[in-house]
């Protein structure tokens, strides 16, 4: 029985001695969780930073979307206003152009009247 007992002693003692942790193992254990706690604080950061930087940029580049709609609007309609200008003028031009032609047609049927008037026209001794 004595044996017995050794034996169960010599195994407890060796089971504990293989699953016992030391004090330096518990040591670097904590000292592993804390510099894994303090990569992911010092990553969450940095990331943090990069999003803000991100975030800024985004902003800059909606503002400059913004400025080069607004620019291509007036410029369009600067163009807009110079294209009715044009057309008015060119409608003017073609107003004038029409009634001009049209006196000319006019004068010129006048002066046809006229002519036939002065052949056809009768002296007053031949009239009644």
């Amino acid at each position: 029985m004595l044996k017995r007992h050794l034996l169960l002693a010599s195994v407890l003692a060796g089971t504990f001695a293989i699953t016992a942790c030391s004090q330096q193992t518990e040591e670097n254990a904590e000292a592993a969780v804390e510099s894994a706690g303090d990569d992911v604080a010092a990553n969450a950061d940095t990331a943090a930073a990069e999003t803000e930087a991100a975030a800024a940029e985004a902003e800059v580049a909606a503002k400059d979307a913004g400025t080069e709609v607004a620019e291509g609007a007036e410029t369009a309609g600067v163009a807009a206003t110079d294209a009715l200008k044009n057309t008015g003028e060119a409608v003017v031009v073609g107003a004038n152009e029409a009634v001009a032609k049209t006196a000319e047609v006019v004068a010129d049927g006048a002066s046809a009247v006229e002519n036939k008037a002065s052949e056809n026209a009768v002296e007053a001794e031949q009239q009644y």
